[in-house]
């Protein structure tokens, strides 16, 4: 993605120099190493929170909101700061002081020293450096992707967009089949963890992209682009819609999902804790593994003309899976129920990554990736905390009833009420080549 007003190339008379390796496979690699590491937090964080410290349902809807509350809270500051710092050194910083927090954590499991608020700090401050973090790295691609071409290798942005979708989640389910076993014996997967984030930061390092120009480093001056960026976020016709679909995705899918995995494996299907992380495990690797498949057909086909319709019809799919989960099945039919909703997840990752990164104008583009994380990550732990409270009061499988249908009415909503359905891809990027 570029870097808002000041891309991320080098001048015309200062070509790109060749590179050993392409400077956008290191991008794939530096994301793979992230998502890596992810990945296992999917399994690491519930399965400290659920199955270690034996937390209830609403204690774990909480655990799961301080993680991903502080991305809303930060994230728009991430999209300021993508469009102020150099994303080399700066992502490499934010992986560090990750890195130090998982040591932390580490020992406080290795000692036995771990307790439910020390869990909850741990969270606030990874979410807090995520939130810096991502919209840094997003908004690196664009510039990556241009360096490249500058050096005669074009990739268009939609292809290598949704490559980064597939590496993202083939590195998430490396990282949950790794940590399948964590639940006897956390300690040693949070060491790899921290080993695998700080060859990130290293590998960050290598990225060439220079320091964004062109904006004014005073507070005020960050406070009116913050102002410009919002503004133009809601007030554009593709934009708009985009922000209402991460918002309900957020509390629909993501935060239903961190809570409803961990607690339907404990009060439906038992067992102990290894094999409760094992199964938790195993429907995020079946969940990621079928988004990634059909990330990487996406990757290989045409541009679709028409993402929003698919991502609107990927959101009533997940919508019909996630109200499945009411009813009682055995755990085989379950993992059949995630693929499915895997399957339409990835294409729903690539729709919304596409949509946004090509019909965003590039001098507002670090802050509206922001923005659009901002719904994510706002909506998650407020669906975390609802089914948290709704599982105490119904039952883990009944409470799925509430983001399954909340979903269906909000992507239905969202067809009826807003351009999306109707969107145009080559068109809008003619009518955009005019202005």
């Amino acid at each position: 993605m570029n870097e808002a007003a000041a891309p991320d190339r080098a001048a015309p008379d200062q070509p790109p120099k060749a590179r050993l390796i392409p400077e956008l496979i290191l991008y794939y690699v530096l994301v793979a190493l992230y998502f890596f590491a992810f990945g296992m937090q999917f399994v690491l964080f519930p399965s400290l929170v659920a199955f270690y410290l034996q937390a209830s349902p609403e204690g774990v809807g909480l655990a799961q909101s301080a993680l991903s509350a502080p991305m809303f809270c930060f994230l728009l500051f991430g999209g300021l700061l993508a469009e102020r710092a150099r994303p080399s050194t700066t992502l490499a910083q934010l992986q560090l002081v990750f890195v130090i927090a998982t040591i932390g954590l580490y020992l406080a499991v290795e000692q036995d020293w771990l307790t439910y608020p020390l869990l909850i700090g741990y969270a606030i401050l990874v979410g807090f450096c995520a939130a810096l973090l991502m919209p840094v790295r997003d908004a690196a691609l664009n510039g990556v992707v241009a360096r490249e071409a500058a050096r005669g290798k074009h990739t268009p942005i939609a292809t290598a967009a949704a490559m980064t979708t597939a590496v993202q989640i083939g590195a998430q389910i490396a990282g949950i089949v790794v940590s399948r076993n964590a639940g006897a014996d956390p300690a040693p997967y949070l060491a790899l963890q921290a080993g695998v984030l700080f060859i990130g930061a290293i590998v960050a390092l290598g990225l060439s992209g220079p320091k964004p120009t062109g904006h004014e480093r005073t507070l005020s001056g960050a406070l009116r682009d913050m102002g410009d960026g919002l503004s133009y976020a809601f007030r554009n016709a593709v934009m708009s819609p985009m922000l209402i679909s991460s918002a309900y995705v957020g509390v629909f899918m993501i935060g239903a999902g961190q809570v409803l995995f961990p607690l339907i494996i404990r009060d439906a299907y038992g067992g102990d804790a290894r094999m409760q992380a094992g199964r938790l495990a195993t429907l995020f690797a079946c969940f990621w593994g079928a988004s990634f498949v059909s990330a990487v057909i996406l990757s290989r086909m045409k541009p679709l003309q028409q993402p929003g319709r698919t991502l609107i019809i990927t959101h009533l799919v997940s919508a019909a899976a996630l109200i499945t989960f009411a009813w009682d099945k055995p755990f085989t039919m379950f993992v059949a129920v995630v693929l499915i909703w895997g399957l339409a997840a990835g294409v729903s990752i690539s729709m919304s990554r596409t949509i946004v990164q090509s019909s965003a104008e590039p001098r507002y583009l670090g802050r509206v990736l922001a923005v659009y994380s901002m719904g994510f990550m706002g909506g998650a732990p407020i669906g975390s905390v609802i089914v948290g409270f709704a599982v105490s009061h119904m039952g883990a499988r009944s409470a799925a009833l509430i983001p399954g249908v909340g979903l269906a009415i909000a992507a239905l909503a969202l067809a009826l009420l807003t351009p999306l359905w109707r969107y145009n891809a080559t068109a809008d990027h003619e009518k955009q080549a005019q202005a």
